[in-house]
């Protein structure tokens, strides 16, 4: 029996376990893959408070440490979790291990969901290749990797063009390409890739293989009209065709939102009692390493005080 179980070893999740940990709170993790979430998808980190530059890979091994250090804090990685249940005011978590499918069943008091999301990839050739060598999903984390570089950006939507117009401020130049023949994001974001002139539209156009030796060095696209191939010479590849949040397992569970992401409240709690959710698997508006910490800090926080109710019932 654990007070609190944390599903996803992410920066949420870990900055979770690290507050349950330190308020003596018996606490496992369960992490489906490696720790580290989205943050693996990245080389460098450079816009977390206090630290100027770090590599991906340091940063969450540190706080893996941190965590590990927690004498009741435990971490089982490579499980993928397949059911919740409650037994009364018990949460019962369950699942099968991703290396040799023996199943796994654990027992709680209170519940964290921390799974986070991943960006749609386009099933390029070349494309899971050239992760963290020149293929992105984030403009605010790896734009400043591409300073007076040639970068080419996949999409149409708001985000697309959000994205395309940050990336002006370091690429020399930017190449949007979008499968239609105009953009699908608001009149006013439009109006601003149009004005700025290190922005070029490539409409109808689809990209079909991303080329290169050891990073990115071109993409090879076509004209969906003329089916004419082309390429284009760049330095980094930006694809912004939407999240997917990581909670499938949980689908018939909790409230969700149109997209699948976890709705809360400012405390981090479900519509399910002693279950709380944290990170990019949450419907929030703006997804950074920052703003997941601060999730995971106030999930635990929640946690604990629930926790604090349910045991005084019992005393």
């Amino acid at each position: 029996m654990y007070d609190v179980i944390i599903i996803g070893a992410g920066p949420a999740g870990l900055t979770a376990a690290i507050y349950c940990g330190r308020s003596k709170l018996r606490t496992k993790i369960i992490e489906r893959s490696q720790p580290g979430g989205q943050i693996n998808l990245t080389d460098v980190i450079e816009n977390f408070p206090g630290v100027a530059s770090a590599n991906s890979k340091e940063l969450i091994d540190t706080m893996v440490k941190q965590t590990k250090d927690l004498s009741d804090v435990e971490i089982d990685d490579f499980k993928m979790v397949r059911n919740i249940k409650y037994n009364g005011d018990i949460i019962e978590v369950s699942g099968k291990s991703v290396i040799d499918e023996n199943d796994f069943s654990h027992s709680c008091k209170a519940l964290i969901i921390a799974t986070g999301a991943q960006p749609r990839k386009l099933g390029l050739k070349g494309e899971d290749g050239f992760i963290g060598k020149g293929v992105s999903y984030c403009a605010v984390c790896d734009g400043p990797l591409f300073k007076d570089k040639d970068i080419v950006l996949i999409g149409g939507g708001d985000t697309a063009l959000e994205e395309a117009l940050y990336l002006t401020k370091f690429a020399r130049k930017v190449q949007l390409v979008h499968r239609r023949d105009k953009l699908r994001g608001s009149g006013i974001l439009q109006e601003r890739i149009k004005n700025n002139p290190k922005i070029e539209l490539v409409l109808n156009s689809v990209a079909t293989e991303i080329l290169g030796k050891d990073v990115v060095e071109k993409i090879r696209i076509r004209d969906v009209k003329t089916n004419k191939e082309g390429e284009i010479n760049c330095s980094g590849v930006f694809i912004f065709v939407g999240f997917a949040a990581n909670t499938q397992f949980v689908e018939s569970f909790l409230d969700f939102d149109s997209e699948k992401y976890i709705i809360t409240n400012e405390n981090m709690a479900t519509g399910k009692k002693g279950i709380f959710a944290c990170g990019d698997c949450r419907k929030r508006s703006f997804r950074q390493i920052v703003t997941a910490c601060g999730e995971g800090a106030q999930a635990a926080h929640s946690a604990e005080q629930y926790l604090t109710e349910v045991n005084k019932r019992y005393d």
